[in-house]
């Protein structure tokens, strides 16, 4: 069996199809479809599912991958570190996230990166969805949550807390919020996955099924509803920092806040050698750990 054919498979998967495969391989299209027979007809196992429109891994494929990534990913740098090409970091990085922690954290300083190293290009989707990271071929996943062991490297980059706010607006000639179960007298604002809201303080920990006026799947637009009078949300503390310091937003209960829920930086179990990878991992747990604390 060729080695060649496996990192050919290794890129098809990648690329996520023959054609940008060969584009990035400089081979013929013909000749990666080739390689991926021979090598399926090596091996005596069928390795991806090709229609027309799209290309899926079987689960023989996907494990032949997950244990491949490492060893083309390390041949790839050691050609590089002999041609002399590690002292300049370049190419494509693909990132996924949450969209809030994307836009209002991240994008940034990805654009700052992009001005540091011209050669590095970047491919950004920010999105509340779990994507596939291995299927998809990304790089880097951000994710939030506490992980299970899926054999990918994780580097945890802090912990998000979420905490009660209202404008001043909304507040003035309402009941006041003394305690949480007051706020089932209140008009809340809530990201879809928050219609019952968790708290914990010294006293203990109370979970309140609010009143939702409004739901939503983007904290930073709860946020900004927050802010014209709406109505109560709960929200990231790192969100809404500047706007509590500004006074458009005040936080009620500030004794109460969630429980934390964990960020980490995924990447798919290669080694964390490869320049773009790391300098793009490094940025991005600095920003994010900076933002949280």
């Amino acid at each position: 069996m060729e080695v060649e054919h496996s990192r050919i498979f290794v890129k098809v998967i990648q690329s996520g199809s023959f054609s940008k495969a060969a584009e990035f391989l400089k081979l013929p299209k013909s000749s990666v479809s080739r390689a991926i027979s021979k090598l399926e007809y090596e091996t005596g196992t069928k390795l991806m599912i090709r229609t027309t429109r799209s290309l899926t891994m079987t689960e023989a494929g996907r494990k032949y991958y997950e244990e491949c990534l490492p060893a083309i990913v390390m041949l790839e740098e050691a050609n590089k570190n002999l041609q002399g090409k590690d002292k300049t970091i370049s190419g494509l990085v693909r990132i996924t996230g949450p969209e809030d922690l994307g836009v209002a954290v991240i994008a940034s300083t990805i654009a700052k990166l992009s001005l540091q190293h011209p050669a590095l290009t970047f491919e950004l989707n920010f999105t509340d969805n779990v994507i596939d990271i291995v299927k998809e071929g990304f790089d880097i996943a951000i994710r939030l949550g506490k992980r299970k062991d899926s054999g990918l490297r994780l580097k945890q980059a802090g912990e998000v807390i979420l905490i009660a706010v209202a404008s001043p607006k909304y507040l003035k000639g309402r009941n006041k919020i003394l305690n949480p179960n007051d706020l089932k007298e209140h008009i809340c604002l809530s990201h879809f996955w928050s219609k019952q809201w968790t708290m914990k303080s010294k006293k203990g920990t109370a979970d309140i099924n609010v009143k939702t006026k409004v739901s939503g799947n983007q904290m930073l637009s709860i946020i900004k509803m927050a802010i014209e009078g709406s109505g109560v949300a709960f929200v990231p503390k790192y969100l809404c920092v500047a706007y509590l310091k500004s006074g458009e937003l005040v936080q009620v209960l500030p004794e109460w806040k969630s429980p934390p829920i964990q960020v980490s930086i995924i990447t798919p179990n290669a080694p964390s050698t490869a320049a773009r990878i790391k300098v793009t991992v490094d940025a991005i747990y600095e920003v994010v750990a900076n933002a949280l604390n």
